[in-house]
């Protein structure tokens, strides 16, 4: 399981010593934990309405273009919130949560059975290293986007072409100087998404084409963000691009990069997966509301570190909580149920054993 949602100190073993009496937390525990969520306020109505109208007018490009910006506008101002304008305290989650619904697209376009459940499984019951199917390294692309050292090069372009399953290719080395100069012809972020994997995709073209459409997908979702100054990236593109409103023509076929009107897709792509960014903003926060307000109630040793570790998460496993947090098995578990109890977080397997627990 890649660990890179968190920081590093939540991965590493707790070093603290065991007290010698269970306590509540404390005011320095507090100071040492982010205690506030934020409020998300709703799209306007004519935001959501007119974005949703927009998507099936593929002639009113300019209406698409206003619908678009002003959806990534209200997400830019969720992502710019928080401490030092890195994003709220659930950033994390939101990030990966729509890692899961991108890795589940792409999957569907190379059409391999996992699931959005199967492939939240694969990641959080695995071990750290573990090999994992097809699917899963898909959805290992996508949670790279946690990364902090996320860098548009070519070891960069090498790592996410080898989780899509492309063979080594000379042209990768070529690549990111490319895409750098589309990126800098390109008059706004959503120009530089567009052209920077259509730029891929022909700089591509000999390789398998479902693979090469899921990397341009991973590099207009990279690219976008960075334009828009965001401090990491998260997956917008990839997760609305099989939607079915955007398929046009009597043949029904889905968008791919390098179409003549790519522009087009890659504009109501975003406006559809900014709107359910935004809604998905949101619900986080008011369950992060509800996690941070529980944490005072939390007397296992370590519990901080689980909530941070849920902050920072789409799911954990009552395993990864107890390595990280130094706490026995049982422990951990008891805590998780525990926090269900105090309605802060969810079993989403819906198993009696291997449960995953998240916001």
């Amino acid at each position: 399981m890649l660990e890179i949602d968190s920081a590093a100190v939540l991965d590493a073993p707790s070093s603290s010593r065991t007290p010698k009496k269970r306590r509540a937390l404390t005011g320095s525990d507090e100071a040492q934990n982010p205690r506030k969520s934020i409020e998300v306020q709703p799209l306007p109505r004519w935001v959501t309405a007119g974005a949703s109208a927009e998507r099936d007018k593929p002639d009113r490009a300019a209406d698409a273009q206003f619908f678009a910006g002003a959806a990534l506008a209200r997400l830019d101002v969720i992502m710019r919130s928080g401490e030092g304008g890195a994003g709220p305290v659930f950033v994390g989650a939101l990030r990966q949560r729509l890692a899961l619904k991108a890795a589940a697209t792409c999957a569907r376009l190379a059409r391999l059975r996992e699931d959005e459940a199967a492939l939240r499984d694969a990641e959080h019951l695995s071990g750290v290293g573990a090999e994992t199917s097809p699917a899963g390294r898909l959805h290992r692309l996508w949670r790279l986007f946690a990364s902090p050292c996320l860098r548009l090069d070519t070891t960069m372009l090498r790592g996410a072409a080898a989780l899509v399953g492309l063979p080594e290719n000379a042209v990768l080395d070529a690549l990111a100087d490319a895409i750098r100069d589309v990126v800098a012809r390109s008059a706004h972020p959503l120009a530089a998404a567009t052209n920077a994997s259509a730029a891929a995709a022909e700089l591509l073209e000999d390789a398998p084409a479902v693979d090469v459409e899921i990397l341009a997908l991973f590099l207009s979702d990279l690219v976008l963000a960075k334009q828009l100054g965001w401090e990491r990236p998260v997956p917008l593109i990839a997760t609305a691009i099989g939607h079915l409103s955007l398929r046009r023509g009597a043949s029904g076929k889905r968008p791919r990069p390098g179409d003549v009107d790519w522009a087009k897709s890659t504009v109501a792509a975003s406006a559809y997966a900014a709107l359910d960014a935004a809604v998905l903003a949101a619900d986080l926060a008011r369950r992060s509301e509800r996690l941070l307000a529980a944490a005072p109630n939390l007397r296992a040793k370590g519990a901080l570190r689980v909530v941070e570790l849920l902050l920072a998460d789409d799911a954990v496993a009552p395993a990864r909580a107890a390595r990280v947090a130094g706490l026995s098995d049982r422990a951990s578990r008891r805590l998780f149920e525990r926090l269900v109890e105090l309605n802060a977080v969810r079993e989403l397997s819906g198993r009696q054993s291997f449960r995953l627990y998240g916001l």
